[in-house]
């Protein structure tokens, strides 16, 4: 066999180096290398396997879920169709219900990260809660996460997608009251939302079913393989979109310059906390104002108050400023031009919406359809389920 001399001369000045190159060549290195490479595929094929087998635990909890009717479905019903429940009793303001969760994670293996990263390793959770009273469904919730999260609440900002149902919406004024934002007035039975690459639901429980269906159809299976979960639209496409498509359809009713009816009927069905007062038009003018150096010209107009229908009076009714600018359905950090102008014609008659805080459609023409619908609906309940997200665990 020729040897080169350049081998030769490497083998006699650098023997100890020559000795190493030998030994990570040779036989039993390769059969190293070959245990190490069969230790690493058995390991990562453990792993997708196991997040494989947790993701279908969690497809049949959800497909279970979305088979529950609110205050319909019975709690012999609930635990034939939802699987992996845990009993445990809950009280609130004297009330007692029984409550059911799911936790679903792998978050025992307490897998080193890092070598395990280009395996495309990735933390599974999910957490599911059902509340029964009497013997019915009351209330449904769940939060997906694909980083570990101490259990919270849904729409917190450790769980990337997550949703809960509500009879209505209300919170103690001592928290700082409720926002009721344009989007949810436009689709105040089904209102997803996202925050940041996260994405929350809040549905009604007379919600239409093929609305709720959608809140419960995911894609976790991107959780187990390639390329991942990153954001919540991997998880929830069809969320995602009716985002979008539902802030699209606000933005073009809010330009429209109409408050519809069906705005009016969201709000007396699922607020509790709202305030109805029948105003007119007493008198109204612009005024030259100066806003941050800038002068301007603003509509005030004056109101004298002909009737509490709901609730009680709010205010004081003279130099009633209008908002040139709300937020924008698109983006709430951005701002829009309000094209829905408040009556101006002494004798006008307006209904005025308080309690929670709206974005637009504060004062809507008290038409006959609006009138009626304000009389005539029912002031819903306060439900203590509805109060404060109680924690999913």
């Amino acid at each position: 066999m020729h040897i080169s001399p350049q081998a030769l001369n490497a083998k006699e000045h650098f023997p100890f180096f020559h000795r190493i190159a030998k030994t990570l060549s040779g036989p039993w290195a390769r059969r190293i290398y070959f245990a190490m490479f069969f230790l690493l595929l058995l390991i990562s094929t453990a792993i997708w396997l196991r997040s494989y087998l947790l993701v279908r635990k969690i497809e049949a909890v959800l497909h279970g879920l979305s088979e529950i009717r609110l205050d319909q479905t019975t709690e012999e019903q609930l635990k034939k169709i939802v699987p992996y429940l845990t009993q445990r009793d809950w009280k609130a303001g004297g009330i007692s219900y029984r409550s059911y969760y799911v936790h679903i994670s792998n978050e025992s293996d307490r897998l080193p990260r890092g070598p395990l990263d280009w395996l495309r390793y990735q933390y599974i959770g999910f957490d599911a809660g059902v509340l029964v009273q009497d013997g019915k469904v009351l209330q449904v919730e769940y939060g997906v996460d694909n980083q570990w999260v101490r259990p919270q609440y849904p729409g917190y900002t450790g769980y990337i997608v997550s949703a809960r149902s509500v009879h209505g919406l209300w919170l103690p004024y001592q928290s700082g009251g409720l926002r009721v934002t344009s989007v949810d007035d436009y689709s105040p039975q089904y209102r997803p939302r996202r925050e940041g690459n996260a994405l929350y639901v809040i549905y009604t429980n007379d919600a239409p079913p093929e609305l709720t269906k959608r809140v419960f159809h995911l894609n976790i299976s991107c959780l187990w393989g390639l390329p991942g979960c990153d954001d919540a639209s991997d998880i929830a496409p069809e969320i995602s979109a009716d985002v979008k498509t539902i802030q699209e359809s606000t933005y073009q009713q809010l330009i429209s310059e109409k408050c519809p009816d069906s705005i009016i009927e969201g709000r007396m069905r699922y607020l509790p906390d709202i305030s109805v007062l029948l105003l007119e038009v007493t008198g109204s003018r612009r005024i030259e104002v100066n806003e941050d150096g800038d002068k301007t010209e603003d509509w005030f107009t004056d109101y004298k108050l002909k009737e509490v229908i709901r609730g009680q009076n709010s205010g004081f009714w003279n130099n009633v400023r209008f908002h040139r600018t709300i937020p924008s359905p698109r983006d709430a950090a951005q701002m829009i031009a309000n094209q829905i102008w408040p009556q101006t014609k002494i004798g006008s008659q307006v209904l005025f919406f308080g309690g929670p805080g709206f974005y637009s459609c504060r004062f809507v023409p008290a038409t006959p359809s609006a009138l009626e619908i304000v009389r005539n609906a029912p002031t819903p309940l306060k439900r203590p389920e509805d109060q404060i997200p109680r924690g999913l665990l």
